[in-house]
């Protein structure tokens, strides 16, 4: 089983505007080396009708084109940071957990809520209890640390339910800010929640992961996930693999998921290219560098089918 930890589902007024304006400023600073002259908020506003697939249909064909069994779903509420969208974050979370039943077998729902909204607890409690959402999804980059105290309700809720936790870690673009969620501050949740199941989405960023593993190495309840790492793969196959490499070798294979950060990287590569790379890994790794097909197994879907009670 392919389980693919970290995807995202986008409608317009899910999400604030900033954040895909945020998102333009990487694309019209590429357009501008070609000499292309685009606005952010043109190019923006074309990401967002581009990128909408509210029925999760979209999602749903790349899965199939990909091999990929079930992935975890989930929004982020940015509302704080960037200015509430049209739809409340109430209404969103709800759209995912129905959305999660319709698909039982392809689809599981996480809820995101930013902790220091007003009523924070009381709208996880609804996900779980009234809606049966898995797990809960936080993005620091918002403008809190993970390990402020504002947070620890939530994380103990979740601890008290025994669902996992995936929090944002590693840079983030403009107009949010990457302070908030360094590896760094997921060593009080370690300590703090030693039971706690905490998924560091994106393993702490290409640039980042040796602190995460620093952390991760003591802290065994953390695990990460390698969202976003298609990136690196791109830019430098031999670095991806030793940085995955590290990865295992200084925490262990069975706390590293697959996730891909779908759809934010489908004009990069593919869900079928980056779940076939990662199955390629024990063939085409570089000279001195080796992985076991156990391994991969359990990254592409064992660890995940364990952490989800599949």
């Amino acid at each position: 089983m392919i389980i693919d930890m970290h995807t995202h589902l986008f409608n317009r007024g899910w999400v604030p505007k900033g954040f895909f304006y945020g998102v333009a400023r990487f694309i019209t600073h590429e357009f501008a080396k070609q000499g292309i002259d685009e606005s952010n908020e043109s190019v923006g506003d074309g990401i967002m009708e581009g990128s909408g697939d509210p029925d999760a249909e979209m999602l749903l064909a790349e899965m199939d084109e990909a091999g990929i069994d079930k992935s975890v779903i989930f929004p982020v509420d940015f509302g704080l940071a960037l200015g509430d969208p049209e739809v409340p974050i109430e209404t969103v979370n709800r759209k995912f957990a129905e959305l999660a039943q319709k698909h039982p077998d392809r689809l599981c729902a996480f809820a995101s809520v930013d902790p220091l909204r007003k009523g924070a607890l009381d709208l996880w409690k609804r996900c779980v209890e009234e809606w049966g959402m898995k797990g809960l999804k936080l993005h620091p980059c918002s403008g809190f640390y993970p390990n402020q105290q504002e947070v620890y309700p939530l994380l103990q809720k979740a601890c008290d339910w025994k669902l996992p936790v995936l929090i944002h870690s590693g840079s983030m673009m403009v107009p949010l800010r990457s302070k908030y969620s360094q590896p760094i501050h997921f060593d009080d949740l370690g300590a703090d929640f030693p039971d706690l199941p905490i998924i560091a989405a994106h393993a702490g960023g290409n640039f980042s992961y040796p602190q995460m593993i620093s952390i991760m190495s003591v802290k065994l309840n953390i695990m990460a996930d390698i969202s976003a790492w298609q990136v690196l793969a791109i830019k430098s196959y031999p670095a991806f693999c030793k940085a995955l490499r590290d990865l295992f070798d200084f925490v262990e294979p069975g706390r590293i998921l697959f996730g891909s950060d779908s759809p934010s990287f489908r004009s990069l590569m593919s869900n079928r290219d980056w779940v076939q790379l990662i199955k390629d890994l024990p063939n085409n790794a570089p000279a001195g560098i080796s992985f076991t097909d156990d391994e991969v197994r359990a990254v592409l879907g064992g660890n995940a089918q364990k952490l989800l009670g599949l």
